[in-house]
């Protein structure tokens, strides 16, 4: 035992007499390499097993398909999502609800009935109208009732059958769709900024007998002679221009047209008009929603949604976030897209349903500045396109420059994709971030982005890297979605904590269907299912799709996790 002790302490002495400063500080090198990880280590915020598995496949298949691919919500064999499950008040907690319809939307976001599902009564959130840098504009709810019912009249006693809504996002906007669905009328969707034959020309394919647009956007000699159902045209008019006489109606018309001015409409009926609603026992239908998709190429779809599509769509989107990420009463929402767009469009029906505040801004649309939409606010969700998307990471991206940004980048990239985590805010990624612009008066205050890429579109998808460098710039939760024509909202979209990297240039995975359809591919001449792969033509059935089924004209693969990507 003593020489053990003894060659142990003669091996001590030999290596610490040549310990000198070198050696301290490889030691302490080492040590911080080892360490370091340790401190510093986060759980991933979802587990692996949750992404290896995102969709529900049928066991069985018929020929020349695949087998039928479902959310999680709503395995194969469980019928899919219908509606918002209304439960009007008085009903037994344990009765299913009613599927409801924009109505109840509306009733619900302005506070006039609450969901059995609230604990206690929650709020209305607030409407928010974004003027640029000038101001912002709070709507009371009760002030937009009262205008749904004035301008739902106004429509009706004048004969309305199908009103082509030409508008920027605006609260007039919404107020005309939720009037439509108390008054029984059609709204068509149309896209804004377009050149004034393509308006018209809409105008005429859809069979519209009403016009409601920003003034001046059309003229009305040329509505009358390119459409000539349109028998009523109701101006919106900005604050600035009101001093103007916008009533006058075009030599010729010979009293076929009325022009009408929405803020004269207002003002001459406010007094009088009533807050509360008609009923739903009124005997009035709510009428559809009208939708026109432009496609790539100047080629357009009309699609006409029910009811039925638009409610079932709203509540697989609402159901769709875990539910400690899903929308809620201290969210602002800011739909950075067009209304007309179905995905925006049902966002926006979500906030609002989920109590959330909603801030609207005219600077919305394909393409646009996220930091010009987001003046003088400071939102949490943000719903955009995707060649909003590429334009941000496209500015972004080329300011990553010099080793110290490279590598604070990698380091962001490595807790993303290895570490399944947002990367959290250090001493390095401050010193080295890159010049982006701020998205809010609030930086890192934003916490979900929606991307939406649409079907045979002028912009081109986006990659994983694009998406993965989306998250690191704006810090948020970025969530990509698939959407066409003949879908209210979406056909696909990606898991909030999917944070995975796939490698090359191609498109990135579009996640896994919503609860209110199912996908499946079919076999085409050059792509079929097989067991080493499942491909083919997208096909999407459910209550959210127009007519109950539609082919996308599109091929796509499911990947070995159920999600599905683009070929």
């Amino acid at each position: 035992m003593a020489s053990f002790l003894e060659q142990v302490d003669e091996k001590l002495a030999e290596l610490f007499s040549g310990w000198n400063s070198y050696t301290i500080v490889i030691g302490l090198v080492i040590m911080a390499i080892l360490v370091y990880p340790l401190l510093t280590w986060k759980e991933p915020d979802t587990h692996p097993l949750v992404l290896a598995r995102q969709a529900t496949a049928s066991p069985v298949r018929q020929p020349g398909e695949s087998a039928v691919y479902r959310s999680l919500e709503t395995p194969y064999g469980y019928p899919l999502k219908t509606g918002l499950n209304v439960k009007d008040p008085g009903a037994p907690r344990w009765s299913s609800g009613r599927n409801g319809d924009l109505r109840d939307i509306w009733r619900q976001a302005s506070g006039e009935v609450r969901s059995q599902q609230e604990e206690k009564p929650l709020p209305p959130g607030k409407i928010l109208t974004v003027l640029g840098r000038e101001d912002v504009i709070e709507h009371s709810h009760d002030e937009i009732s009262k205008e749904v019912n004035i301008v739902g009249n106004q429509i009706q006693q004048h004969g309305g059958k199908r009103v082509g809504i030409y508008l920027p996002n605006s609260v007039e906007f919404l107020t005309t769709l939720f009037a439509s669905a108390f008054y029984g009328f059609e709204a068509i969707l149309m896209p804004y900024n377009q050149p004034h034959e393509v308006v018209i020309d809409y105008l005429r394919k859809s069979n519209a007998d009403c016009l409601l647009a920003e003034a001046g956007a059309l003229p009305l000699e040329d509505v009358i002679k390119g459409a000539p159902s349109i028998r009523q045209a109701i101006w919106v008019v900005e604050r600035t221009s009101r001093h103007m006489d916008w009533n006058q109606v075009p030599e010729g018309a010979g009293g076929k047209l009325e022009v009408a001015v929405w803020h004269d409409i207002v003002q001459d009926q406010q007094s009088a008009a009533p807050t509360s609603l008609p009923d739903n026992k009124s005997g009035i239908t709510p009428g559809n929603i009208v939708s026109i998709y432009q496609k790539a190429g100047g080629q357009e779809e009309i699609v006409e949604f029910t009811q039925e599509n638009i409610v079932a769509a709203v509540g697989a989107i609402i159901s769709a976030l875990p539910p400690r990420q899903r929308i809620n009463p201290s969210d602002l929402f800011l739909p950075a897209d067009s209304f007309s767009d179905t995905y925006c469009l049902a966002h926006t029906l979500a906030a609002l349903m989920s109590h959330s505040s909603v801030a609207i801004n005219s600077v919305a649309g394909p393409g646009v500045d996220l930091a010009l939409a987001s003046r003088r606010i400071a939102p949490t969700i943000i719903v955009a396109s995707a060649a909003t998307a590429s334009k941000l990471h496209n500015t972004i991206n080329p300011t990553v420059t010099g080793t110290l940004k490279q590598y604070s980048h990698y380091t962001q990239t490595q807790a993303l994709t290895n570490g399944g985590h947002l990367p959290t805010s250090s001493f390095l990624t401050r010193l080295a971030a890159p010049q982006s612009p701020a998205i809010g008066t609030t930086p890192g205050k934003l916490r979900i982005l929606f991307v939406a890429a649409r079907t045979f579109s002028d912009a081109a998808p986006l990659s994983s890297s694009e998406l993965s460098d989306l998250r690191v710039f704006t810090g948020a939760r970025v969530i990509y979605a698939l959407t066409t024509a003949r879908v209210f909202g979406a056909v696909t979209q990606t898991h909030l904590y999917d944070y995975r990297r796939d490698a090359g240039p191609g498109h990135a995975q579009s996640g896994t269907p919503l609860a209110s359809l199912e996908v499946k591919v079919k076999d085409t001449a050059t792509h079929k299912t097989t067991d080493e792969k499942i491909e083919g033509e997208i096909v999407v059935t459910g209550p959210s799709v127009q007519s109950g089924e539609a082919n996308l004209g599109m091929v796509g693969r499911f990947r070995d996790d159920n999600t599905l990507v683009l070929i």
